[in-house]
């Protein structure tokens, strides 16, 4: 039929609209997090500089790099799901991409659902934690009281956004596949 779309052969639909305002805001927190491992290198590299040849090393390393790990897996896993670096069992969905085009997006409907809900859950059982922390910082902070502390309400809330997007991003790709799943096939 003229004005139909036929679902490609060789891969996914786009996830969204390439400039779409949620691509951008999740373009935004990966580069973000890119940023961020930057830092952490030369923070750690500064820290290796100063305990072999100046013997003083910088406080609180290790508290950060446990810190940073954290916030940056969570800001950059709405964009790893988007671009479709997410880590997953093709196995099924190479055999249906050629046997049964529409049968592999209804099943990636259902998995994007299933992911998008389980994100939700765990926000929902998360949420808690996120006020706790920043209504009581002085009793949620990570490393050593009076050697090197740091609040953990900063990264609570950065893994809530994280959570937050990467279900979104889910529910995105679900309709996406859903609408790709009723078109015809070329």
């Amino acid at each position: 039929m003229a004005g139909e779309t036929a679902i490609p052969l060789d891969g996914e639909p786009p996830p969204a609209a390439p400039g779409g305002p949620f691509a951008r805001v999740i373009g935004v927190m990966n580069a973000m997090g890119t940023v961020w491992i930057i830092g952490l290198m030369l923070l750690i590299n500064a820290d290796i500089f100063g305990r072999s040849f100046l013997s003083n090393p910088i406080a609180g390393v290790p508290e950060l790099v446990s810190f940073s790990i954290v916030g940056i897996v969570f800001l950059q896993l709405a964009h790893t799901l988007r671009s479709g670096a997410m880590t997953r069992s093709d196995v099924l969905l190479g055999v249906l991409e050629h046997r049964a085009p529409r049968v592999r997006f209804a099943l990636l409907a259902v998995f994007h659902l299933v992911g998008g809900l389980l994100m939700l859950m765990i926000a929902w059982k998360y949420w808690p934690s996120v006020v706790a922390a920043w209504l009581h910082p002085e009793r949620n902070f990570m490393g050593n009281p009076g050697f090197f502390t740091i609040p953990q309400w900063p990264l609570f809330v950065l893994v809530f956004l994280g959570i937050g997007a990467t279900a979104i991003q889910f529910f995105i790709l679900s309709w996406n596949d859903a609408r790709a799943a009723q078109e015809p096939v070329r």
